[in-house]
């Protein structure tokens, strides 16, 4: 027990929690500051879980703690016949129930953030069968999977762009990259325009030039047509 207070103490010290708890300070606490502490980390989990839980009966702090924590998929020691037990010692703020959970919590947090942020879109609404006999109800809930499975398809190929090596330093230094071979090709064409300007009657000669790019680009037109039209009679 003492390791495992030794770690809780230790992880709400650092960031984000900052609690500035010794052993004896947090281990003093009262139910209700212990079960705020508890509150405290599963809003650093889940945004929504941000209360203070003088405003909030027991029992509704209680049934909001658990529904979360069985979204985490937190499973308490014991048997179906202890989960009475469990549910009691969150409502009184039990620390044989609540130290076990914060040891568990702590110890996974940035992994239990994506699964609760996930949870939000992907644990699917049921609609009951006889509402789905609508034909509005039943085209509703269709779009609705149909985004789900979207969701997943997006979120699957953001993790593998997370993890497909590209950094974002190396993804400036690219733009930077090509923001210097930019400029480069901006001066050299200021060049080559320059060169140009000196030559005589190059007004004349630029305008010649862009009606030989015309007609070429109409001559190879004109051949691609003539290819297809020979194809459709060939075949």
């Amino acid at each position: 027990m003492s390791d495992q207070i030794k770690f809780i103490v230790d992880n709400l010290n650092k960031e984000p929690f900052r609690k500035n708890y010794n052993l004896i300070t947090f281990d003093s606490l009262e139910p209700m500051q212990l079960l705020q502490v508890l509150n405290d980390v599963l809003a650093e989990i889940d945004p929504k879980q941000v209360v203070d839980i003088r405003e909030e009966m027991p029992e509704q702090t209680a049934k909001r703690m658990l529904s979360l924590l069985g979204i985490l998929k937190y499973k308490p020691p014991g048997n179906a016949t202890d989960m009475s037990t469990f549910r009691q010692g969150l409502v009184i703020g039990s620390k044989p129930v609540i130290y076990p959970v914060l040891h568990w919590l702590l110890q996974r947090t940035s992994e239990l953030k994506k699964r609760a942020y996930l949870a939000r879109f992907l644990i699917k609404l049921e609609v009951p069968s006889e509402f789905l006999q609508d034909e509005t109800v039943a085209d509703t809930n269709k779009q609705y999977e149909e985004l789900m499975e979207a969701f997943k398809t997006l979120h699957k190929e953001c993790e593998q762009l997370k993890t497909s090596g590209f950094s974002t330093a190396e993804i400036r230094r690219d733009i930077s990259a090509m923001e210097e071979e930019k400029d480069q090709l901006i001066k050299r064409v200021e060049r080559l325009k320059k060169r140009v300007e000196t030559v005589q009657n190059h007004q004349r000669m630029l305008k010649i030039a862009r009606q030989l790019r015309v007609e070429k680009e109409r001559e190879e037109f004109l051949v691609q047509q003539k290819q297809e039209q020979k194809n459709q009679v060939s075949s």
